[in-house]
């Protein structure tokens, strides 16, 4: 009986994590696509709930230094 508790956590335990996997690489699959649009470079990804807070670095123009922007989108 024991053993097939412990399996069946084994089991829970990794679907969880799974899940988790998952909605990091929709976070960072949407800070690539935000990225792109804004011509910028990603500093950092974090899920939060179903959506993604994202730290872009974004060019400077006219001679103004770059600037560092976060910006939360659907993962």
């Amino acid at each position: 009986m024991k053993k097939h508790l412990a399996i069946v956590l084994t089991f829970a335990f990794l679907a969880l994590d799974t899940g988790a996997v998952s909605a990091a690489a929709d976070c960072n699959k949407a800070a690539k696509k935000l990225a792109r649009q804004e011509n910028a470079e990603i500093l950092s990804v974090a899920a939060a709930g179903e959506k993604c807070e994202v730290k872009l670095l974004i060019p400077g123009k006219d001679g103004n230094p770059p600037r560092v922007v976060t910006k939360t989108v659907s993962g």
